[in-house]
């Protein structure tokens, strides 16, 4: 970097870059973008089939984009007393701890200002034991939580869907601007829920079921695929793997082929999507949100999908067996915004549905 830097120092373009740190992280930036740039190439040429097209160079954006603020850029006396700001003064953020670095992502109803800090939890030794967390995410449903220590949980997924069919009815820059703090709260308060679940019954691994690319070229009914695109699931995935990691946990995320069609119970072949490949299963689905199994055995749709995602990873019998029993259980319907309600203002402190199945 400080080769290129030399070489361009004098330019115009890079004079005009507000001052000589703000410049230097351009370029920093610019550095990052075509290196990454040739590793997708290469990688490309290797196994062009893990690509939807061939990576393209770097190129201008034609509107706002990311900006990353590092040490370099940000003022010295202010950071001092706790205050973070650039030397443009573009902001200003009280902190009191020490970051590595601070991102401004452009939105539709103004910035987002997020600090990345970095506490050392990453180097925690993640302890793996034989009891695992299956997680099916849907819309309904956000999440199906299954394991062999507690009967199977539902997190009510409808709220997100009341969240932006409000804002497609009124949408404006205020009401961007409410919708993202409103899926921002609730998705913390859902990975809060899955790790809290997970640290009180000693759970050391979650297996996430998460198709890359899930979102494109989506062949679902027009109201349905509004419904599942408008949901940042890999948002929520993000809150639950960085909390999970504090808490000493192991996040797999795994492809989900065919999970929502075999029977979980009666241990049907699960195998990688394939185009074209047609496939017969023991089980149906009888109705939205229930699954028969071969032997007539009416299960929870989720509950089915989410054991059959710990079938993709987890090679344990003995584990299978004691989900089982678990799953004998009703599934329990939560809504996260109620599931930590101090003790007086609900029951135990906590809000919870049982769900006929």
């Amino acid at each position: 970097m400080t080769d290129l830097v030399h070489l361009v120092e004098k330019e115009e373009y890079y004079l005009k870059l507000h001052n000589t740190k703000t410049a230097k992280q351009t370029i920093r930036k610019l550095l990052a973008d075509w290196s990454n740039f040739y590793k997708s190439l290469q990688a490309y040429k290797r196994d062009y089939t893990q690509f939807k097209r061939r990576p393209k160079p770097p190129g201008y954006k034609k509107r706002r984009t990311q900006v990353i603020f590092y040490d370099e850029t940000i003022k010295k006396k202010p950071l001092q007393i706790g205050i973070i700001e650039p030397t443009n003064g573009c902001f200003r953020i009280k902190s009191d701890k020490e970051f590595k670095q601070v991102v401004v992502t452009p939105k539709t109803f103004g910035y987002i200002v997020d600090v990345s800090y970095e506490t050392g939890d990453e180097n925690i030794p993640i302890e793996v034991n034989d009891s695992y967390m299956n997680i099916d995410m849907g819309v309904n449903n956000l999440c199906a939580m299954t394991s062999d220590k507690t009967r199977p949980v539902l997190i009510n997924g409808r709220i997100v869907k009341s969240i932006n069919q409000w804002y497609n009815k009124n949408p404006s820059k205020s009401a961007s601007k409410k919708r993202y703090n409103r899926i921002e709260n609730y998705f913390h308060h859902v990975s809060k829920v899955i790790i809290g679940n997970c640290v009180e019954n000693n759970i050391k691994t979650i297996i996430i079921g998460h198709n890359d690319g899930w979102k494109q070229k989506n062949k679902m009914r027009k109201k349905n695929k509004q419904n599942f695109l408008y949901i940042p699931f890999n948002n929520l995935i993000m809150k639950i793997e960085y909390k999970a990691i504090k808490a000493g946990i192991k996040v797999i995320r795994t492809e989900e082929a065919y999970t929502s069609k075999a029977s979980y119970l009666d241990r049907d072949d699960i195998p990688v999507y394939e185009k074209d490949r047609v496939i017969a299963f023991s089980g149906t689905r009888i109705k939205r949100g229930l699954y028969k199994s071969k032997n007539g055995t009416i299960l929870n749709a989720d509950v089915n999908g989410s054991g059959n995602i710990g079938r993709k990873i987890i090679k344990n019998n003995d584990y299978f067996i004691r989900l089982d029993r678990s799953l004998a259980a009703r599934p329990e319907l939560v809504n996260p915004l109620k599931y930590f309600m101090p003790v007086g203002l609900g029951e135990i402190g906590v809000d919870t549905k049982q769900v006929n199945v």
